[in-house]
């Protein structure tokens, strides 16, 4: 049974009535299944540990930004999380029939993260506003080296358009056990780190969105893009590498043009 988008406009009083938000079409049996069996995999495999996880807020809307370098990080925020995570990914990986119907089954909204689409960060926008907790990876990309690349627009978008809470994620040990190339998952161990919460107006200040990137990376245990040393490994260099891989920032959102909220999941 899916849970219904929420659509019932109206008018009141002889006057529009303003649009509800809109929720992220989901199913209970679907999500829940899929959640416990990925913790499973996650425990066992992995041997993966949650850190912080208490630290995201029990009611209202959150948004959860973590780095990304493996097609584990979206299971893994999803399976620690404490409450339901709707997710944004990139359209490409719903070629594949079922694992679209999967995908829309679990709430994850496909964007093409070149040309997103606006009704689809609307929509992600409305699902905030409704009081739900949506993960987002602004790198916009899979790390080709483990590094964390510079954000693309989406935090500010929502955080300005919804004034969600942020909670910094930094995901430890996804790079090694499930890298770009490899064909099936490492047994590698795995941290999934969660940072305090920010409110929107510490995001949404002069260098928020870039001190944020910076918490991330403090939890993850990575390095910057571009930095000269790694944060959180002290005596220990790393060149900057992969400069090909540098995601483009996007323009300055607006409500009315679109915006690159997250890339491929």
């Amino acid at each position: 049974m899916s849970v219904p988008a929420r659509q019932d406009g109206g008018r009141v009083g002889g006057k529009a009535a303003k649009p509800a938000p809109r929720m992220l079409v989901r199913s209970p049996f679907w999500w829940t299944l899929s959640r416990s069996s990925l913790w499973l995999f996650a425990k066992l495999w992995l041997r993966m540990r949650s850190e912080g996880s208490e630290q995201v807020p029990g009611a209202g809307p959150v948004l959860l930004v973590a780095n990304h370098t493996s097609y584990l990080d979206p299971p893994l925020v999803g399976s620690t999380c404490r409450r339901w995570v709707a997710f944004l990914a990139q359209a490409g990986l719903a070629r594949f029939a079922p694992m679209r119907w999967w995908l829309r089954q679990v709430g994850v909204t496909l964007i093409d993260r070149d040309a997103p689409s606006t009704a689809a960060l609307r929509l992600v926008a409305d699902s905030l506003a409704a009081g739900e907790v949506v993960g987002i990876f602004p790198e916009g990309t899979r790390s080709r080296d483990g590094s964390i690349a510079p954000f693309r627009s989406g935090v500010e978008f929502l955080v300005r358009r919804t004034g969600a809470i942020v909670v910094p994620i930094g995901i430890d040990g996804a790079f090694r056990a499930f890298p770009r190339g490899a064909l099936l998952p490492r047994p590698r161990k795995v941290i999934v780190r969660y940072g305090e919460p920010w409110p929107p107006e510490r995001v949404l200040a002069p260098g928020g969105v870039e001190a944020l990137r910076r918490r991330i990376a403090e939890l993850a245990r990575a390095p910057l893009r571009g930095a000269e040393t790694p944060v959180g490994r002290a005596g220990q260099q790393e060149q900057r590498t992969d400069a090909d891989a540098v995601a483009p920032s996007a323009t300055a959102p607006s409500s009315s043009s679109s915006s690159s909220a997250g890339g491929e999941a």
